[in-house]
Order: C-alpha cells, then structure tokens, then sequence
C-alpha cells in the first residue's frame, strides 16, 4: 500500500507540473491556400538612407540619394512602368528613398494579381507568384508586366501561370506574423541592393466593398517624410515650409501644427505628422468639439475618395495651413482574440505623400 501511495502521489506531482508548465505551440500553416484574397501593400525606404552614410564593415560606398517623384522612383537604373506595380518593382530594386501603396489579389495556389492602375476592380493581370512554408513563411516573385508590350492578360485571377512578369523581377521573404486568418504579412527583399526596404501587405475588404462610407469616425493619424531640397527650399513657418514641392505654407511662424518640420539641411527638410481627425463617411475630415477646444491644436480636416477597390486618396491641413495630398489603400487591421478567434477587425488607412518632391509615409488608426 505504501509503494502504490508513493507512485500515485508521483503521479499527481508530474500532473500537476506539467498542467502548470507554459505549453509551446507553434503556429504551422497548411501551404499556399493560407494566403488568399485581396490585400494592400504597402513599400518604402526610410529618408535617412538618403543620408550617404556608408555601413560600417562595408566598401561599397555612400548610398546615392536620387531625386523622387511620389509615390515611384525616377532616374535610377530600374526604371518601371507608372503603375502601383511598377513604383513597387523599381522602388525596391533602386537604392534610393521611396514609398508606395496598392493592392494585389492572392488566388489561395501562389499567384499574385494585380490591376495597371489603383480604383480598378479587375485583377486579371499576373504580376508575381508565392510560396508559404509550414512554419508559416512566405517566398514571393513579384515583376512588373505592365512595362513591356509583351505582356499576355490572364482571363480572371485564376489564370495558368506562366505570363511574362517584365525584364525586372523582385524576390521577397517573409512571415505571417498575426493569429488570425493569414491577414498581415512583414517582407524583406532579397535581391543585391535592395537592402532597407521593407514591404507590409495587409487584408482589405472584398471586391465592390468600399466606398465613401467606410471610412467613418475618429482616426489618429501619423506619419514622417522629407521635403527634398531638389523641389523645396526657405525656412520652416509653423509645421510647414515657405515654397516649392507642391506644398501649401501658410503657416504662421511659430504656430503649431499636426505637421512640424524640422532642421532644414543639404539634401532636404524631414517632417513629422501627428493629428487627429474625423470622417463624416461623406468625403470630408472633420474637427469634433474636443479637438476644437484641446490646449494642443493637432486638429487635421481636409477631403477624401474612397475608390471601389479599397484604394484612395485624401488632402490633410492642419490648424496652421500646411497641407499635403496623400494615396492610401484601407486595410483590416488585426483584432484582438478570444479563444483563439478573431472577436472583429477595425480597419485602418495606409498611405504614402503624393505631392511632388515629398516622400514619406504613414497610417490613420481608428481611435
């Protein structure tokens, strides 16, 4: 009797501890069907790589600032067509500073589509291929069909591959990083001198889905860029500059604003954006009451179009009077979980400054 109460309170002990021991489960996928559906993208490489600053250990040189005109890239050695596609490919494969946005489809077997243009429905071009591993990491080839005349259309997004994907073709690694269904993707590109340049994709609604109206209530809205000196030169007034790039500055010095410049220098004038602001779902961005009156005046209102295919484009002034343009692609943000399912999604803005001579990027969260 005592050797049986021995082993089973041994037993019992065991139990206990391992009931009481974290459990390690690691997210495995099932393969390329894990990643399907319609997802916006968004591209960049940060301004300071504009710096020409070399990396230590290295002998290859400064990095070459280039003059951009947003959202792509213009005088480098790739150079692509003038679609979101294109700025995409020649963004990544230069090693100047760029930011884009857009939207591709992913059809569950490892193509990629996308349309020649952003606000277009139809997906029916081939534009790149992925493959996702069982501990969820993903390969892709992305290629930019819409800059040569050889390019053959695929007759829906479940076309046979095989499509002439341009002369210039990106590879890009990376992870599914949420818990959810597959609906934020983190990349890397991989290929000679694209180092710096990451790539977020992440799910949007389904076709015919957005309009106007899905953009509605408080979003807080930041970002960061450069006013490059190619296109914009004077001093800072306010949260803005005085002439060029585009950029509307009548801002009062000293006034504060959701747009602050900061020290001005050879190749240009950083920015950050911090704001808030309110849709109606009618096209316009609003002040409530508690932005009106708050002792911090970071207020942003201007207008917006929300296209068919979840893409967009907006105009933000602040209380100062700097304003700037930008193009975004409205995603579903990851929700939180509840035994292990999505409790519901909140969907957020991603853009990229459009006006010419400014590059940079940020979100609008709803609050």
């Amino acid at each position: 009797m005592k050797l049986q109460t021995m082993l089973a309170t041994v037993a019992s002990v065991l139990i206990g501890a391992s009931l009481a021991a974290p459990q390690l489960q690691a997210r495995t996928c099932s393969g390329n069907g894990d990643i399907v559906g319609s997802y916006g993208f968004t591209a960049s490489r940060a301004g300071f790589f504009l710096l020409g600053a070399t990396a230590p250990g290295t002998n290859s040189g400064p990095l070459v600032p280039v003059p951009v005109t947003p959202p792509g890239t213009s005088g480098a050695a790739v150079v692509g067509s003038n679609t979101p596609i294109g700025n995409l490919v020649s963004g990544l494969l230069n090693r100047n500073s760029f930011s884009v946005v857009g939207r591709m489809f992913a059809d569950g077997m490892g193509n990629l589509f996308a349309a020649n243009s952003n606000g277009v429905l139809l997906t029916n071009v081939l534009v790149g291929t992925y493959v996702v591993t069982p501990d969820c990491a993903v390969t892709m080839t992305v290629g930019d069909p819409f800059s040569t005349t050889t390019t053959t259309p695929i007759g829906g997004v479940f076309g046979a591959p095989g499509v002439n994907l341009g002369s210039h073709t990106v590879n890009l690694e990376g992870v599914i990083v949420d818990s959810g269904n597959s609906s934020e993707i983190h990349l890397v590109v991989t290929n000679a001198g694209g180092a710096g340049a990451t790539v977020t994709m992440v799910k949007t609604s389904q076709f015919s889905s957005c309009t106007n109206a899905s953009i509605f209530g408080n979003y807080a809205v930041s970002g960061q860029g450069m006013v490059t000196s190619a296109t914009a030169t004077g001093t800072t007034t306010g949260g803005g500059l005085t002439g060029g790039g585009g950029v509307t500055t009548t801002g009062t010095t000293g006034t504060a604003g959701a747009f602050t410049s900061g020290v001005a220098g050879s190749l240009g004038t950083p920015f950050l954006l911090l704001g808030r602001t309110v849709a109606d779902g009618a096209g316009n961005l609003v002040t409530d009451f508690s932005s009106t009156n708050a002792t911090v005046k970071r207020a942003i209102t201007g207008t917006y179009t929300v296209n068919a295919d979840c893409t967009g484009t907006a105009r933000l002034q602040d209380t100062s009077g700097v304003a700037r343009n930008i193009s975004f692609v409205l995603v579903n943000e990851a929700a939180a979980c509840s035994n292990g399912l999505q409790t519901g999604a909140r969907q957020s803005l991603q853009f990229v400054f459009t006006d010419p001579g400014v590059i940079g990027s940020g979100e609008a969260r709803q609050q």
